[in-house]
């Protein structure tokens, strides 16, 4: 198995943030830089990254949330964590807590769609979006990225028979 992360390339709403555009913090691999929430209200929902083509014929296992962040003056935060489907809309939704230092937290692998039986697949994690919405305690953001857990697809199939070689649902590199 292997991962790759996604993260927010574009913002798609945003509400209660001292930076406009939190995409361009919350994306940027850079735990330095970061929004504060200044509302009680506050949202953030992201168009995440696609995954490259090569791993269009890849098993997708799993996903996971991240956020780096850390609790404002409360000394405590809590932060819903989802993502959202083009047309099934939010789904994996799971409260994280954070506390005054700054810390990555990881919501649960999950392994099914929206609708909680059907396979991820390369095309639905493709058509996903992430979002947060802090409770009003106050919380200071980082970096949000979702890790996807794959098992690459066959590369190819070689068969040597009788001095020949056939190969069969691939290529030969060297």
């Amino acid at each position: 198995m292997a991962t790759v992360i996604l993260r927010p390339t574009s913002t798609t709403t945003e509400t209660g943030w001292t930076v406009f555009n939190m995409h361009t913090v919350l994306g940027d691999n850079d735990a330095s830089t970061g929004g504060l929430q200044n509302n009680t209200f506050c949202n953030f929902t992201g168009v995440l990254a696609d995954l490259e083509s090569g791993l269009s014929g890849a098993t997708i296992n799993n996903f996971t949330i991240s956020l780096t962040g850390k609790a404002g003056r409360a000394g405590a935060a809590t932060v819903a964590m989802s993502l959202v489907h083009l047309s099934d809309g939010a789904f994996a939704s799971e409260d994280e807590s954070f506390g005054g230092i700054t810390t990555t937290e990881t919501t649960s692998a999950r392994t099914t769609q929206q609708d909680g039986s059907s396979h991820l697949s390369y095309s639905y994690i493709n058509n996903c979006s992430v979002r947060i919405v802090p409770n009003n305690q106050g919380i200071t953001a980082y970096e949000l990225f979702v890790t996807v857990d794959f098992t690459p697809g066959a590369a190819g199939k070689i068969n040597i028979q009788n001095g020949k070689i056939e190969l069969k649902e691939g290529r030969i590199s060297f």
